[in-house]
Order: C-alpha cells, then sequence, then structure tokens
C-alpha cells in the first residue's frame, strides 16, 4: 500500500529543506508543528508571540521550538547564530534509562463536583491544590483543576513529587500549569517518582542553570539563551567535567582559527584534549607549544659544514 501526496489545481504549497526532512526523525511533534508553521509563512518573519497564538501554546515554549530549528540551521533569528557544522564526534553522554508509558487520559473528563470530591475525600489532593494555588500564586480554573487531578489520579505522580515539580517549575518562573504538565510527564517518564529522586532532579537542574551561565561567561556570550544543539555541547562538557577555564582557552584557539564562535569547533578541540588526557589550560599551552616547535633536522649542521670546507671539490 503506497501513500502520496495529493495535488490540487489552484491549491497552494510550499518548499520544505532537505536539511529540515533530515531531522524528521529526530524532532518531537511540537517541533515539527513549528516548523510546518515558519515554511508555511515562506520568507515572511514569524515572532513566538505569532506561533503561540496560531498553534494554540505559550510564548516561552514557542521560543524554546523556535530556536531547536534555529540550533540545527533551518531558521535564522537575529542574534542567534546557529552551528556552523556538526562535529565528527561528540563527547559520549551518559545512557538514557528507558520511558515510562504515559496513561491516556481518558475520554470523560471529571466533572467539577466531581474534582470538588476528590479534594474532599484525599488530604494528600487537597494538600497539592492549596500548595500549587499558593506556589504559583493564582486561584486554579476548572481546567487546571482538572489539570492536577489527571496528573495524581491517571498518571499517578505522587502528591509530594507533583508539589516539587510546581516548586521548580515556579523557581524558573514558568507559572502555567500547561508547562508544569509538561515538566511533571517529563520526570514521570524518566523514573522520577519518590521525594528523594525529585530533590536531586532539582538540584541537577539546578547545577546544569549555572553551570550553562558559567559557560555562556567564558564564551562571552551576552543577551541571549543557549540554543538546543549549544544546550547538548554544554552539558556534554559538564558531565565530563572539563573546567570553565580550558573551554575558554579552547575558545580563544577557536577564534584565532576561525574568527567567531563555533561550539562544534570548540567541541573537538575538548574532545582531542579529552582523549589525550589533558585537563588543565597548562597542560594545553604544553601541547600547543610542541605542536608549534619546529622539528630537530635529522643531520648535524655544524658537521655538515665542517666536512665541506676539508673537502676541496667543494669551492
Amino acid at each position: 500500500m503506497a501513500y502520496r501526496v495529493v495535488v490540487k489545481c489552484g491549491g497552494g504549497a510550499f518548499f520544505v529543506p532537505n536539511e529540515a526532512a533530515e531531522n524528521l526523525k529526530l524532532c518531537t511533534a511540537g517541533q515539527l508543528r513549528v516548523l510546518l508553521f515558519a515554511l508555511s509563512r515562506g520568507f515572511s518573519e514569524t515572532s513566538p508571540e505569532n506561533v503561540a497564538e496560531e498553534l494554540g501554546i505559550i510564548p516561552e515554549d514557542a521560543k524554546d521550538l523556535l530556536d531547536y530549528w534555529v540550533g540545527r540551521g533551518i531558521l535564522e533569528c537575529d542574534g542567534v547564530s546557529a552551528p556552523v557544522s556538526v562535529p565528527e564526534k561528540v563527547l559520549p553522554s551518559v545512557p538514557a534509562e528507558p520511558k515510562r508509558e504515559i496513561p491516556k487520559a481518558p475520554e470523560a473528563k471529571p466533572t467539577m463536583e466531581e474534582v470538588l470530591k476528590i479534594k474532599e475525600s484525599d488530604p494528600a489532593v487537597a494538600h497539592v491544590f492549596s500548595e500549587a494555588e499558593r506556589i504559583l500564586g493564582k486561584t486554579f480554573t476548572y481546567s487546571d483543576s482538572e489539570t492536577i487531578v489527571w496528573l495524581l489520579d491517571y498518571v499517578g505522580i505522587a502528591p509530594e513529587v507533583l508539589v516539587t515539580v510546581i516548586a521548580y517549575c515556579a523557581s524558573i518562573n514558568k507559572r502555567t500549569l500547561f508547562y508544569v504538565k509538561k515538566t511533571a510527564l517529563e520526570w514521570f517518564e524518566n523514573g522520577i517518582d519518590t521525594i528523594e529522586a525529585a530533590e536531586e532532579r532539582m538540584r541537577v537542574l539546578e547545577e546544569a542553570k549555572s553551570w550553562e551561565g558559567e559557560v555562556k561567561r567564558v564564551l562571552e556570550i551576552y543577551g541571549r539563551n543557549l540554543v538546543p544543539k549549544e544546550k547538548e555541547f554544554c552539558e556534554s562538557w559538564r558531565l565530563y567535567k572539563i573546567s570553565p577555564e580550558l573551554i575558554h582557552f579552547a575558545y580563544e584557539k577557536c577564534i584565532e582559527k576561525t574568527g567567531k564562535l563555533s561550539f562544534p569547533y570548540i567541541n573537538k578541540i575538548l574532545l582531542s584534549w579529552h582523549q589525550k588526557g589533558i585537563r588543565t589550560i597548562e597542560e594545553a599551552a604544553a601541547e600547543n607549544k610542541a605542536k608549534a616547535k619546529p622539528e630537530k633536522p635529522s643531520f648535524d649542521l655544524d658537521e655538515l659544514e665542517r666536512r665541506m670546507m676539508l673537502d676541496d671539490s667543494v669551492i
């Protein structure tokens, strides 16, 4: 059985770059929706606000999805540079644990009366509602309440874990239930189902956040966030405990050779040093000096000159 595109007379169409098609198996459904929307506008500019309005998502998430394609070199944005090239090798990341399956939302949604009944009959659920409204600084709508009940009763997220998720979202100024739901499901998929695991996750995220800030500082990146591909490089360097000083030294070498910032180029330098066991600026500088040192001639110049002077045939 074969499928093909139906081309209608007078129907509109838009092109899809080959590079975009090559990334389809790697992107999420949300990233694909944003790409199709951007491509449908041809060469007209768009913005996170336009995307959010048309696709029914929040501007912050729209920006993250657009930046994904900037990082792949498919879209461009003023002040945001895409990677120049894909590195041949990347420092390997820690193998991911198998994902959990998310239960499907029930077709029949709970009524407000049912939501209130669940809150009244289960003190743990009532506590989540109370803490969530306090942390997020809002009174929940029916839709918000339905989301909380679904996460607790249908997905099976522990009440204390959900409160931790909400606290984390508030700490990064993401206070919508849409973002809370997305984060809670991501944590659930990755096996974070106890308060200890949730607190450890928060610690790692905070550490990564501060690490990204440090990397941006040593790479002299100001006024913008890292795009997804840059974050991948950044996280790889953190996992392998590469110091900010060494990253800055690699950055200087990158600027000397290319005249501009290139995460793939810097990663190649760091990968080479990592494989050679180089961990400090002094060791890296010594290696560069050894490379730059001219090779010693395989013959003795003084001895050759002496022989030439003694040889009567050479005048």
